[in-house]
């Protein structure tokens, strides 16, 4: 229904509508010549349209192949991100780890400053007094070892205190460093990773807005190529119909022009015959005018035998028998029984025959006499 609301179509089936039955044969070929110029212009048209689909279609395959190769990227990188979100997340643990590592070793290292500090606080209790000094001095060489034995205890314990506290201040910062440079370096990483995301996830968003543009071509594409499929089967059935009327039309005036040569050939025959016929009679009548000429020729010679026969006798009394009639024709008139002619002469025209000159025919017979001829009943 939607496909006869359309214009083309709606004009297809008005031409097909508006044909007239009894067009002429030039006028149905003018309409079949232009129907299938429309057809082949259509057919074109749909072989451009489906050219156009096939591409179309093959750019939307590369499109989504595309698309599903950035969608595992993404799946990638989102792998990648995931991994990395544990790996800070294992990093914080870490870092939280060695921040109480520096939390410790800044505690121990604060003891150790405090006991360095006591032993400080001694040393200065003691003064100056040197070791040696203690030795010459002293009035008790007992306590002498002793006190010889706790200062190197002390100065070892000093020292040791000493270097451990420096190492653990290096340890400290290099903890630190760790931490520092463990924290930037997975920053770093997330940044790159989320750009390499967020620019996967653009081109995803490009190539989706590609393909639905393009799906939407597709379908349209889709829908003109039904369109045209659609008018080029109504064009082709109007064609059709129209080579059909035309084959009725020529077979009609075939059997026209049949009947119209045939009626002619009737005519000319029948006007032969009649051409034949009047012929025939005039014929007829020259030859009864002849005889008749001949017979009135034959009389007058023998008139005048007896004129020039009388002439050379002698006058006498002659005594002449009475004059009969002429002779009737011993022939039947045809078609009229067995009387005789009611004058001696050719006959012209019978009974029905078509007149020379047109109109309505003979409705008597005809014969042809000289002025004068007796006339006599033909019945008694």
């Amino acid at each position: 229904m939607l496909l006869l609301s359309h214009p083309r179509v709606g004009a297809l089936l008005a031409l097909t509508i508006l044909l007239p039955v009894g067009a002429g044969a030039a006028t149905l070929q003018e309409k079949i010549q232009d129907s299938r110029q429309k057809l082949e212009h259509i057919h074109e048209n749909l072989g451009q349209m489906q050219a156009h689909l096939a591409a179309g279609q093959k750019t939307q395959a590369q499109l989504r192949r595309e698309i599903n190769a950035i969608n595992q990227q993404v799946v990638v990188v989102q792998e990648k991100l995931v991994g990395i979100q544990q790996q800070q997340r294992l990093a914080k643990s870490q870092i939280a780890d060695l921040r109480a590592k520096i939390s410790a070793l800044q505690a121990e290292l604060a003891q150790q400053k405090s006991i360095l500090a006591q032993q400080l606080r001694a040393a200065y209790t003691l003064g100056g007094v040197t070791p040696l000094a203690v030795w010459l001095q002293t009035e008790r060489p007992g306590e002498l070892g002793r006190m010889s034995v706790f200062y190197e205890s002390l100065a070892k314990a000093r020292s040791t205190l000493i270097t451990k506290t420096q190492d653990t201040a290096q340890q400290i910062l290099k903890t630190k460093r760790e931490v520092q440079t463990h924290e930037t370096r997975l920053a770093q990483l997330a940044r790159q990773v989320g750009a390499q995301e967020h620019t996967l996830q653009q081109q995803r968003q490009h190539h989706a807005a590609l393909e639905s543009q393009l799906a939407d071509r597709i379908a349209a594409d889709k829908a003109k190529i039904s369109e045209l499929q659609a008018n080029a089967h109504i064009l082709d059935g109007l064609v059709s119909r129209l080579v059909v009327q035309f084959h009725h039309q020529e077979e009609v005036a075939r059997a026209k022009a049949a009947a119209a040569e045939a009626k002619r050939k009737a005519e000319a025959a029948a006007a032969a015959r009649r051409a034949a016929a009047i012929a025939a009679r005039r014929q007829a009548i020259e030859q009864r005018r002849r005889l008749a000429q001949g017979a009135q020729a034959e009389q007058r010679a023998r008139q005048v035998q007896r004129a020039v026969t009388a002439q050379m006798q002698p006058p006498t009394t002659v005594v002449r028998p009475p004059m009969l009639a002429p002779a009737l024709p011993t022939t039947p008139i045809v078609g009229h029984g067995p009387y005789p002619a009611p004058v001696n002469g050719p006959i012209s025209a019978r009974f029905g025959a078509p007149r020379v000159t047109g109109g309505l025919n003979w409705q008597g017979i005809v014969f042809q006499a000289v002025a004068g001829t007796p006339v006599r009943a033909i019945a008694p």
